[in-house]
């Protein structure tokens, strides 16, 4: 379940009178714009992710939000944080929690090692952020470049995909 702070409490409308329901967004003619916005990705009571993004276009055709100057900051299973995810501009889909980070896309893993690629995808239903694009990844044995990379939260592993070399400094 997602949480959008600021943004449900006025946007929500009843989707059945006798099921007591609320479908967000429902009945909004057209896009919704929003600065300074924060989403609380959630399973249950626990908070998995805080994504914050300096604006935000919310489409209700699709229930995506388009985001500019985005960070994101999360944990599987409301443990200590797991992963920092920080772009140039992003997509959440407010359904699945799934979201897209591109444009000097940069996060940390849990145990510090720091990633950059084009491009990252996490897909919240698989607890995975990846990429197939060029990615670099510097942990505390050095530094090193790859066609991609797996990270997959649950159990903290990162592992970059094909054609992996070190990088010379």
């Amino acid at each position: 379940m997602l949480t959008a702070l600021l943004l449900l409490p006025a946007a929500s409308a009843p989707a059945d009178d006798d099921a007591g329901e609320e479908v967000p967004n429902e009945g909004l003619a057209g896009e919704l714009r929003l600065t300074g916005m924060t989403f609380v990705g959630s399973r249950g009571d626990v908070t998995q992710f805080v994504l914050n993004a300096r604006t935000a276009v919310i489409r209700p055709d699709t229930n995506i939000a388009e985001l500019v100057d985005v960070q994101v900051r999360g944990s599987e299973a409301g443990e200590a944080e797991e992963f920092e995810v920080r772009c140039d501009r992003g997509e959440l889909d407010v359904d699945t929690n799934d979201f897209l980070a591109e444009g000097d896309v940069r996060g940390v893993t849990a145990d510090g090692r720091r990633y950059a690629a084009a491009w990252v995808r996490y897909d919240h239903a698989q607890s995975l952020l990846y990429t197939d694009a060029p990615a670099t990844m510097q942990d505390s044995t050095g530094s090193f470049r790859g066609d991609g990379f797996r990270y997959h939260l649950e159990d903290g592993r990162f592992r970059l995909t094909g054609n992996v070399k070190v990088v010379q400094q």
